[in-house]
């Protein structure tokens, strides 16, 4: 089907002016029938909503389809599994089918679909072929229908994902993928209009479905041409790792339904509940939780979408090598930004099914023995690593010389570093806690690691064939990575604290911009459950005006407290000196009564000095008493 790229567009604007013509059609008829979602406890709308928007997806899906769309098997392959899967949602929007009995629709669907030959032709593996579609089949048709809880996210990450297969096609010569990824890409951003918070309707399982089983399709579609285009390997072997460079891109562009699914699952099964049943625990629920909008929370999930489509498709273009490390990356910060989710687990599900399922009290069994993890994780990244640095070295592509030279060397690579990194005990702490402790450690384990690699190689191949400029590079790329990932727990929660913190109501200033100023908001920030918003800090050293403590700005000294307050609607001033003199707290506290705002004084827990150790002692309460609170002026213990 050879069309023009100035063709493209009228696919695109067709289904885009149908979808917007016919979503508040479906709108209107909805509401005069009554065919309205209530507001339920594990749902997030608020108000009634429209149902059935899906019929007005698949229609400005596949009216322009059938006009536009020419004779390939495959594609009329493709309409007629989405046909049955819009059936399968529609009758359960109306009827509700179990679980079980819904699933059951559309195994038989798919069985059918792939008898006639839809499947991802994997050469040398027939079974594999067949089963490894139905698996995906199924999976994205139901991660999009897990993926649609939340306002405009569902259609929004499909959009995405359409128009980055569309250019996945284009860029690579798949025609038969285009046209109709430019169809499913039009008909979501004319629905989304309306679908977008606050959501006028909804699409329904009749929507969700049949938007899984489109992309899930064209993923099929996509790999099948790009085999026959290849004309594949005749090894079995080169064949099949071929098909996985072909799955790698498209797959990488549904990241978000496919995480999504993911965390839903494990994190349902780590707290015993069935992954059938509903709930506030998706990854857009969570991100809300951690301080986002809901706007925010479904645009950023479309944007992280974007990025990770965009930078595969380019990385495929121009270097396959790269893209797998790249790949790579991509699934580590995934899977760490899981577990950082999962954290959340307790503020979601409670305790109610902690200890009522086998199979959760297993999986945190396995999650305990985060030892084990932890040396898996570093293996992967230092796979990459030394895989990178050659890429580095040799402009991105390598030659089968390199090739052969890094089978030969990794697993000594491999074994030499995660032994270096274990002797210094780096797998003894905690990611969530790592200090600069830890960075010291893996400086140590790089360097030490690096020079009995290179002692090795030089003692049994003599150096020949190596690049010194390899192994430089390779530690360069360790102490990155290894110590970056180390990081990222601290990354996210420092960012989500921010993104919380602006949603605080209550401006306070925080009185002394040195270490009791910083060991204050640290502590504020790492707990959850007050509204306190520092809005700046004060001290008397003019030196430290303008400069910032974790983001807050010192603003001034105690003369402008009296401005701050009535320009930020200060309520509360924390006095963090922790050696500051009685007479100073006195001194605020009558200011602060004149201003009609209270004070609050932080004191250390442990008592520094001997006379503070010595009353401590005698009194009893040295160690108890940390925060001396006026309010206006009064004192209150």
């Amino acid at each position: 089907m050879a069309i023009a790229p100035a063709e493209y567009t009228k696919f695109f604007l067709t289904s885009f002016f149908l979808s917007a013509v016919l979503t508040p059609a479906v709108m209107l008829v909805a509401k005069k029938f009554g065919l309205v979602a209530m507001p339920r406890e594990d749902r997030w709308h608020s108000k009634p909503t429209a149902l059935y928007g899906g019929i007005a997806i698949f229609l400005a899906f596949s009216v322009p389809f059938g006009l536009l769309i020419g004779p390939d098997e495959d594609l009329w392959l493709l309409m007629a599994g989405s046909l049955a899967f819009f059936l399968i949602g529609l009758f359960d929007d109306i009827w509700r089918f179990s679980p079980q009995g819904k699933f059951i629709a559309q195994l038989i669907t798919i069985v059918i679909i792939v008898g006639l030959g839809f499947k991802i032709h994997i050469p040398g593996f027939p079974i594999l072929s067949i089963g490894f579609t139905v698996f995906w089949l199924v999976a994205m048709a139901n991660a999009l229908n897990i993926l649609d809880n939340m306002d405009g996210l569902s259609s929004g990450i499909t959009l995405v994902a359409a128009i980055s297969l569309a250019a996945y096609g284009y860029i690579f010569n798949l025609s038969e993928i285009i046209c109709p990824a430019l169809l499913l890409a039009g008909s979501c951003l004319g629905f989304w209009i309306y679908n977008f918070k606050p959501a006028k309707i909804f699409m329904g399982d009749c929507g969700s479905l049949f938007l899984g089983f489109v992309l899930g399709g064209l993923v099929v579609v996509s790999t099948d041409s790009m085999a026959t285009s290849a004309n594949m390997n005749s090894d079995v072997l080169a064949s099949f790792s071929n098909m996985i460079l072909m799955l790698a891109v498209p797959v990488s562009v549904l990241i978000i339904p496919i995480f999504d699914t993911a965390l839903v699952s494990f994190t349902r099964l780590q707290s015993g509940r069935s992954i059938a049943q509903g709930g506030r625990d998706h990854t857009s629920h969570r991100l809300v939780l951690l301080g986002l909008s809901e706007e925010r929370a479904v645009l950023s999930l479309m944007l992280v979408a974007a990025i990770v489509s965009a930078v595969v498709i380019y990385m495929a273009k121009h270097s396959q090598d790269a893209l797998l490390a790249i790949i790579s990356i991509a699934v580590v910060i995934a899977i760490f930004f899981g577990v950082f989710l999962s954290y959340l687990n307790g503020d979601i599900y409670g305790q109610e099914n902690r200890s009522r399922s086998r199979l959760a009290h297993a999986v945190r069994i396995i999650l305990n023995k985060r030892q084990i993890l932890q040396v898996c994780i570093d293996i992967l990244l230092l796979t990459i690593s030394y895989f990178s640095a050659y890429l580095l070295k040799f402009d991105g592509v390598l030659s089968p010389f390199n090739k052969g030279l890094i089978e030969q060397t990794l697993p000594l690579v491999l074994g030499v570093k995660i032994s270096c990194l274990w002797s210094f005990g780096l797998y003894r702490g905690q990611w969530r806690f790592a200090s600069l402790d830890d960075i010291f450690k893996i400086i140590k384990s790089v360097l030490l690691s690096s020079a009995l690699i290179v002692g090795v190689l030089v003692f049994l191949y003599r150096f020949e064939g190596y690049s010194r400029v390899v192994f430089f590079l390779d530690a360069i790329l360790t102490l990155i990575f290894i110590s970056g990932i180390r990081f990222i727990m601290r990354m996210f929660n420092e960012y989500f604290i921010r993104q919380s913190e602006k949603r605080h109501s209550v401006p306070i200033l925080i009185f002394g911009a040195g270490d009791g100023g910083d060991l204050f908001l640290r502590e504020l920030r790492k707990r959850r459950g007050h509204d306190y918003l520092p809005v700046g800090f004060i001290d008397d050293d003019p030196a430290k005006k303008g400069q910032e403590i974790h983001g807050v700005k010192v603003l001034g000294n105690r003369k402008d407290i009296r401005r701050l307050v009535q320009r930020h609607g200060i309520k509360t001033i924390f006095l963090a000196v922790l050696s500051s003199p009685s007479s100073l707290y006195e001194n605020l506290s009558e200011y602060c009564k004149d201003l009609g705002i209270d004070i609050v004084q932080i004191r250390p827990l442990i008592p520094f000095g001997k006379k503070a150790a010595k009353a401590s002692s005698a009194t009893g309460k040295g160690r108890l008493k940390i925060i001396h609170h006026a309010r206006r002026g009064k004192d209150i213990n």
